[in-house]
């Protein structure tokens, strides 16, 4: 009779220990790789995050207008150091028809905008050109929309009225062909909720009371504007801004191990980027 040897104790004991240190490497170097991959990602997603908003904001200052020592055809409004409140662009087109004094008709064909003019959300800049031999009398004229009318007509044309506060006897000389433009009074601010800051938009003229997100999370200093007049100084005054420079600091939205992924301080990790725009027709000296 033949007798099967088996395995005796202290070779299942190494064997376990072998087994248990085999695991443990392959536990170990998964952890890291899964550390590893999502500070990466929280990286990535920080820096994407930087570069949107040095897109966005920019983008939505660049059609602003200032004109030194008139506060009426000036679109920045309030100037704060993480706070401003201004006259953002929002459509452009032409008169196809002779204004009245309380009504203005934009050809459909010739309106280029991300929206629809909406009533009392916008205001409308109409080009008045005083003496044409003469630059320095020309204006663009801020008025209020109280009511529009999208399926109007200017003779057999598709056109967009646009009823406006105060009436203006000096509409009714405005030529067919005079450009118009639309905007909406805007803010954008640094703001915190939920324990992180962000940076937040909101639409004054529509009477929005709380910001939205935009991007974020920042830094507590995670947005700045700084406001240079045409010589490229610190200005306070905003009739005499031609230029903004806008630093946005971001922040990774989790905690991320700053060492291998297998070692290492676990902490949050910032990135910032710095961007001017130059305002429309800020001619420098």
């Amino acid at each position: 009779m033949r007798y099967r040897r088996g395995f005796t104790l202290v070779e299942i004991l190494v064997s376990l220990v072998v087994m248990v240190i085999v695991t443990g490497a392959i536990y170990k170097m998964l952890t890291s790789s899964q550390r590893l991959s999502r500070a990466q990602a929280e990286r990535v997603s920080l820096q994407s995050n930087v570069r949107s908003g040095a897109l966005i904001v920019p983008a939505e200052l660049r059609e602003l207008n200032t004109v030194l020592g008139n506060v009426a055809n000036t679109d920045v409004l309030i100037a704060l150091p993480s706070d401003l409140t201004y006259r953002a662009m929002r459509g452009i087109g032409f008169v196809c028809q002779t204004p009245t004094a309380t009504e203005i008709r934009v050809a459909r064909g010739s309106y280029s905008a991300y929206r629809d003019p909406a009533a009392t959300r916008d205001g409308v800049y109409i080009f008045i050109d005083g003496n044409p031999d003469v630059a320095t009398d020309d204006v663009w004229l801020p008025l209020g929309v109280t009511a529009v009318a999208t399926a109007s007509t200017c003779g057999g044309t598709s056109a967009i009225a646009l009823t406006v506060t105060p009436s203006t006897t000096a509409l009714t000389a405005v030529p067919v062909g005079t450009p118009v433009r639309i905007y909406e009074t805007m803010q954008l601010q640094l703001y915190s909720t939920g324990g992180k800051n962000w940076l937040g938009a909101r639409s004054v003229s529509a009477g929005e009371t709380s910001m939205q997100p935009v991007l974020g999370p920042l830094t507590a200093n995670g947005l700045a504007f700084e406001y240079l007049d045409a010589g490229g100084a610190a200005t306070t005054d905003p009739t005499a801004i031609k230029s903004i420079r806008v630093t946005i600091r971001g922040v990774t939205d989790q905690n991320i191990n700053l060492g291998d992924g297998s070692s290492g301080t676990l902490a949050s990790v910032q990135d910032s980027l710095v961007t001017q725009v130059v305002l429309r027709n800020a001619f420098r000296p």
